[in-house]
């Protein structure tokens, strides 16, 4: 290669974007073929700029239509993902719809993780697997129903749709990964722009109709106004109670209330849950603002403020303490509260 460098130069996706044929090809007067670069440490023919001759060009020259980058993904796992570039080039080029070196698993599996239905039908047509399985033991189907989140449901089952029209083999955990969309988009459903929230649901329907999901129930929200009340009776149940009907999907709740129910569960899931890999100082502020909210109001008993100013200590101290007590006592303390008090910013971002 005549002492050729390895290494794209740095403005070549800009190049991509500018230049003609012939000053791209010009660049490979210095460089390999196979050159790299970008972070991921990829070729020319993935990006997604290339333009159709440049990769026809390139792979006369010896270029490596499967070339991986530094995740093992090919040019075709990495445009077949993208919603940017067409991979027909890379497909006539011969590239390897099987290639399954990369983290994702194979070229179809990169386009279910972003739902591109029109990658994912030239894929198949060109002999892809359907139900070829990755490290994790995942088909393309089954990654993109565990991959989707509520801004993807509206794309989401006519992909669905698409891979079980090619054979795809329903599996128990596709029902699975449906339940769980349902519920995570039931939890933040309040907090979906209205313009988003129809074609959403709408989406979210057609998932539960093609898998034959029960529809998750929809979180009966306080509306801010009315008391607060209770049917259940162990405070355990209580406290789920009153997190589906207080608690936002994501950010402090908007009342007092709410809020005092979202730390002691936040507390618990973190300490608890999650080892305290996250403990911060935005918790430990969580945790003395729970000790300030629960004397105010109709105060919870002095013996029991007693106990949270202990446990609260030992948190703020140690990071461990009474969990499962603080979150019994934020019921108790909502119950002798039951009109709503709007809660004002709070200091931590938890």
């Amino acid at each position: 290669m005549g002492g050729r460098t390895e290494h794209l130069p740095q403005d070549f996706a800009d190049l991509l974007a500018e230049a003609d044929l012939p000053t791209l090809q010009a660049v490979f007067d210095d460089c390999v073929p196979d050159a790299r670069g970008g972070y991921a440490e990829q070729t020319a023919l993935a990006f997604d700029a290339c333009p159709d001759d440049l990769a026809r060009w390139l792979v006369a020259q010896g270029a490596d239509v499967d070339a991986p980058d530094r995740w093992g993904n090919t040019p075709l796992h990495t445009r077949a993902r993208s919603g940017r570039s067409t991979i027909d080039v890379l497909l006539e080029l011969g590239a390897d719809v099987h290639a399954d070196g990369a983290t994702v698993g194979t070229p179809l599996h990169a386009a279910a993780a972003s739902l591109h239905a029109e990658n994912a039908a030239l894929l198949l047509a060109h002999g892809a697997d359907v139900d070829a399985r990755n490290r994790d033991g995942l088909t393309p189907l089954e990654l993109a129903l565990r991959s989707c989140s509520n801004i993807d449901l509206e794309r989401a089952a006519p992909f669905a749709r698409l891979l079980l029209d090619a054979g795809a083999t329903r599996t128990p955990a596709m029902s699975t990964f449906v339940e769980e969309i349902g519920q995570r988009f039931e939890e933040h459903r309040e907090k979906i722009p209205a313009d988003l929230a129809g074609p959403a649901s709408a989406g979210l329907d057609a998932l539960y109709r093609l898998f034959g999901v029960v529809p998750a129930a929809r979180r009966a929200r306080h509306d801010g106004v009315a008391p607060i009340v209770v049917t259940s009776t162990r405070w355990q149940d209580q406290h789920a109670e009153l997190w589906d009907s207080l608690v936002p999907g994501s950010g402090a709740a908007a009342t007092v209330q709410g809020e005092v129910v979202r730390i002691s569960g936040r507390l618990a899931h973190e300490l608890e849950g999650n080892g305290g890999a996250n403990w911060d100082d935005d918790f430990r502020a969580m945790a003395r603002a729970f000790a300030d909210h629960v004397a105010t109001g109709t105060p919870l008993p002095d013996a029991d403020l007693a106990e949270v100013r202990t446990a609260v200590d030992d948190l703020v101290r140690t990071g461990s303490g009474a969990t499962a007590r603080l979150a019994e006592l934020a019921v108790a303390w909502v119950l002798r509260n039951p009109d709503p008090r709007p809660l004002d910013a709070p200091g931590y971002r938890r």
